[in-house]
């Protein structure tokens, strides 16, 4: 597998100067937009002393300019040609590079539905594009894409608004092996787990950026290893990413709240090094975070005589342990906040209506 060096410098040689022409021509139409906004102001100030029809003509100018650079941000053919050959280019061949055997995809997604099941939170609108997938080291067969969930709320005036739950890259490997337990590791901050899922590691580090809730103690501690939780904690720390992790059965579900992810920025240079090394971290993260944990598992299953089949089946079968709990909190606060909402409105009236 190349480092990340050796992606960069051979995806620079082979596109960087078409990239960047590309780009520039891009920029230039945006700086021709602000040359534009920067004259009209600048003829604005004597015109506005003057008055009467030169009031009018400056008016009619803004109105102008403002319909032209409308339309201009949803019709730039040249933004758009850069983030096709930025996407096709410079990700799918950085992809194309770290694996032989992943493949870049920018217009499909993951299913909302594998989303789900990882049961990181409940969502009423789900979109996804930028699907990497294929097969981590010829082994690990993964889907990674960005996801964006919202949820939706209604005001007192029944008017829906919709806000972002979660934002980022989430990924979901298999495995080929299962333990005898469902894990959930999350950042350290409230969470709705019944406490008797709640494990304590024994790093002290660790449990000051995680929470770990699993349906077996053992069988959970025996998974997450010193160099388990050292990896985590080391990819949080240098990335500057939470990575939150779910395991059910023979899938480890991993998401990164990352923001919007591959897509090119105009004033930026497209072989911006911190952005791609990023991208880098976070397939190289997964791969690590998976191999390491395939060796716990199979490492466990020959210390206890575990029958993976067997205990996979036993998982599916138990699967609703912890999701009912989740799901439970995540009803109660639903209801919580809508009895609040109720309360408010009814308070509001009442003091209104005393006027």
């Amino acid at each position: 597998m190349k480092n990340f060096n050796e992606i960069y410098e051979k995806v620079y040689r082979e596109h960087g100067q078409e990239i960047e022409t590309i780009r520039n021509k891009a920029k230039e139409e945006y700086n021709r937009l602000i040359i534009l906004w920067v004259i009209l102001i600048l003829f604005t100030i004597p015109f506005s002393l003057i008055g009467g029809i030169f009031t009018f003509v400056v008016t009619l100018g803004f109105i102008v300019l403002i319909v032209y650079t409308v339309y201009k941000l949803f019709n730039n053919k040249a933004s758009d040609q850069f983030k096709k050959e930025y996407k096709e280019k410079i990700i799918g061949q950085f992809v194309k590079e770290y694996g032989e055997k992943l493949s870049y995809l920018p217009n499909d997604g993951i299913s909302s539905l594998i989303y789900r099941k990882a049961g990181f939170e409940g969502f009423d609108r789900f979109h996804s594009e930028d699907l990497i997938t294929g097969t981590l080291d010829d082994k690990y067969k993964i889907s990674l894409s960005e996801v964006h969930t919202e949820r939706e709320s209604r005001d007192k005036d029944g008017h829906t608004s919709y806000h972002t739950v979660f934002h980022g890259l989430f990924s979901v490997v298999d495995l080929n092996a299962t333990i005898g337990s469902n894990v959930r590791i999350r950042r350290n901050s409230i969470s709705l787990f019944d406490k008797k899922y709640k494990i304590e590691m024994d790093s002290q580090e660790f449990e000051n950026i995680f929470n770990v809730y699993g349906t077996d103690k053992i069988a959970t501690m025996q998974l997450l290893t010193s160099d388990v939780m050292q990896e985590l904690i080391d990819f949080k720390n240098n990335a500057k990413v939470i990575p939150e992790i779910t395991i059910i059965a023979d899938k480890l579900y991993i998401r990164f709240s990352t923001g919007n992810v591959f897509e090119p920025k105009v004033r930026q240079n497209a072989f911006d090094y911190s952005t791609l090394l990023k991208y880098y971290n976070i397939i190289n993260f997964t791969l690590n975070i998976t191999e390491k944990m395939i060796k716990n598992i199979t490492d466990t299953a020959e210390i206890n005589g575990t029958d993976n089949e067997k205990t996979y089946y036993q998982q599916r079968e138990n699967l609703n342990k912890i999701e009912e709990v989740y799901s439970r909190g995540v009803s109660n606060r639903r209801t919580a906040i809508s009895i609040m909402f109720i309360i408010a409105y009814i308070i509001l009236r009442i003091l209104l209506s005393l006027k």
